[in-house]
């Protein structure tokens, strides 16, 4: 019994020692809220191309920039002969309505049929806003700009436009 008594007595003792457990507290004035935005996956497509048309090198002694605005002007430095109007690729965004989209336009290399190479860098609008969801979507054109210098070589310049679109 005396052995019951001293177990007794120490789980008692334990028991003493621990500290009771405090009640759950609930957030003094209003809880913070929750949301979430939820938006569509942006699609683009692109119709047509970027054509600057025939540019004369008229005793080109510098570098001297062409540039094909995304109205279809070209604005064409002296010691060149451009024409007046180039073609330029339309872009069609769809997403979620209200969403502002970021057009992000990188350079890219335009290859010589006869050798040598052009850097094609895109202009045209930084961003668009999205006025409605789905179908059609929102418009827009992206124009470029080539340097030609004294070295550039007659030919037929080619390659891609890099477009590509990111909400904001």
């Amino acid at each position: 019994m005396t052995k019951f008594v001293k177990i007794a007595a120490v789980a008692a003792a334990v028991l003493a020692a621990t500290p009771a457990l405090a009640a759950p507290v609930s957030v003094t004035g209003s809880p913070p809220s929750a949301s979430a935005r939820i938006i569509r996956p942006l699609t683009l497509t692109a119709t047509g191309s970027l054509n600057f048309g025939t540019i004369v090198m008229n005793g080109v002694t510098a570098d001297r920039t062409v540039t094909l605005n995304a109205d279809t002007t070209i604005t064409c430095a002296t010691e060149l002969v451009c024409a007046a109007n180039g073609t330029v690729p339309t872009y069609n965004v769809r997403g979620t309505q209200g969403q502002t989209v970021n057009i992000i336009k990188n350079a890219s290399t335009l290859n010589g049929s006869n050798g040598g190479s052009l850097t094609l860098t895109p202009v045209g609008a930084a961003s668009v806003l999205l006025t409605n969801s789905g179908s059609p979507g929102v418009d827009f054109a992206i124009g470029g700009s080539i340097v030609i210098g004294a070295a550039t070589v007659d030919g037929v310049y080619t390659g891609t436009v890099d477009v590509q679109v990111d909400y904001n």
